[in-house]
């Protein structure tokens, strides 16, 4: 991780989450995994990245099995 603590310490909050001012290293490391997972979620939903269905008891393959209302979802979940 590239994180220049120094720095952080001198930032109101670090990727949009406030900071008390006194989180350890591993605090600032977890909050930066999260934000990632976060991004990458969020380009799923646009759908750059996704090719399982969105449905959390599905995750079936979404190649030739879209559904026709919302690409994200296989056509059993829609």
């Amino acid at each position: 991780m590239n994180i220049n603590y120094k720095q952080v310490e001198t930032l109101k909050s670090f990727y949009g989450v406030k900071l008390r001012g006194n989180e350890t290293f591993t605090e600032l490391l977890e909050i930066e995994k999260k934000r990632k997972k976060r991004k990458k979620k969020d380009n799923s939903k646009n759908g750059d990245v996704f090719t399982n269905c969105r449905d959390d008891t599905c995750k079936a393959p979404l190649y030739n099995n879209t559904s026709q209302s919302d690409t994200r979802y296989c056509i059993d979940c829609l």
